[in-house]
């Protein structure tokens, strides 16, 4: 109808910022939702969070309009080598939006400190993702590879293994986020983690892949996966405190 019809008319101006005669309204604005705002969903702690994985999920999370502590051994993650374009200045935006810690997750102390430090101004952790890793441990005897394999350039210590990167680390965050999440009383329900595993870890899943590892597979695969499955293991283990998310990606690269 005629009235409908001017009814819309008069709606789809006024959205737009213009009069019905036409000329452009001044009084109207339009609010920007800045993306790199700290959000109000909660927080995330990011373990790893200044190497290749961690630190894109921790950009990634403060897009998402959560706030992220990231700890590490090195802290903030190291300066683009080619930082030229708008892409680089919004990445350098964002990573001025994670909070960084300086510390070792082998020592669960490191852990305990971050989520211990709720102050009534903020809100409480909300999940926890372990992206720790390397690729080749320091008894693989290609350690030296991990120069260039590594998307963030870190480079282990000499005498790194996979159990104590991967599975020491991830049980003191286990044991760490348990105790936080008592701490919480549950009002919320089982504390979101995420451990970060290998999509081989689920080879005795699948047809073949038991013959797949014990024929194939290099000694130091077997100890890299064992370490993945045994932190699996534990997570899934009965709890009632935490809610297990385990991620089996294969290998991850990036064409930037």
């Amino acid at each position: 109808s005629s009235s409908s019809s001017s009814s819309s008319s008069s709606l789809a101006s006024t959205a737009a910022g213009s009069s019905e005669d036409g000329g452009v309204r001044d009084d109207v604005v339009i609010e920007k939702k800045n993306p790199f705002a700290k959000g109000g969903k909660g927080r995330i702690l990011v373990l790893g969070g200044s190497g290749f994985l961690g630190g894109t999920v921790a950009k990634r999370a403060i897009l998402e309009g959560y706030s992220v502590t990231s700890l590490s051994r090195r802290g903030e993650p190291p300066p683009a080598e080619s930082p030229t374009s708008s892409t680089s200045n919004d990445d350098g935006i964002l990573l001025n939006s994670i909070d960084y810690r300086i510390g070792d997750a082998r020592d669960i102390n490191s852990i305990r400190s971050i989520l211990n430090d709720d102050n009534d101004d903020q809100q409480p952790y909300i999940a926890i993702v372990h992206a720790i890793g390397l690729l080749f441990d320091g008894d693989s005897g290609i350690g030296n590879f991990n120069r260039f394999v590594s998307g963030s350039g870190s480079i282990p210590e000499d005498n790194s293994t996979y159990d104590d990167i991967t599975r020491v680390t991830a049980f003191n965050a286990i044991d760490a986020a348990e105790e936080y999440a008592a701490k919480l009383g549950g009002g919320g329900g089982p504390l979101p983690f995420v451990f970060t595993s290998a999509a081989e870890a689920g080879w005795p899943d699948v047809r073949g892949g038991k013959i797949v590892e014990r024929t194939l597979a290099p000694e130091w695969l077997r100890r890299y996966l064992s370490a993945k499955r045994t932190v699996e293991k534990r997570l899934l283990a009965n709890n009632d405190l935490l809610r297990p998310i385990i991620f089996r990606p294969s290998l991850i690269y990036s064409l930037d």
